[in-house]
């Protein structure tokens, strides 16, 4: 599932945030187009391929190595099967303020729920 990014590809940014007492979470994703424009219906668009970000080294880790994180294995399995729509899909780590919308998406998904 890794491979090089290509430039002309779409993207995306993804990101999580939880509350390990309350043992919710929530989960942000930002779709971008060539020019770094956000997508808003990515599915209807039909992306052949998709290259991602995160800010996560374990996440980003294990689906480059196909290995399993039982801490991480939801969204694992999401991401995984998420992938299975693109071809190609790659994977890269990047810093986390270079992750700020989908952090915000994530933090926002997850106060909607604790509310």
């Amino acid at each position: 599932m890794a491979g090089a990014w290509q430039e002309n590809s779409p993207s995306c940014w993804i990101d999580g945030a939880w509350k390990e007492n309350s043992r919710l979470g929530g989960m942000g994703w930002i779709i971008k187009n060539e020019e770094g424009s956000v997508l808003l219906n990515a599915k209807e668009l039909k992306l052949s391929s998709l290259h991602v970000f995160s800010d996560s080294q374990v996440l980003i880790s294990a689906l480059c190595e196909g290995r399993d994180v039982n801490e991480i294995a939801g969204i694992l399995t999401d991401v995984r099967n998420l992938a299975t729509l693109f071809c190609p899909v790659s994977f890269s780590f990047i810093p986390r303020l270079e992750n700020s919308q989908a952090d915000s998406l994530a933090r926002s998904g997850l106060t909607r729920l604790l509310l």
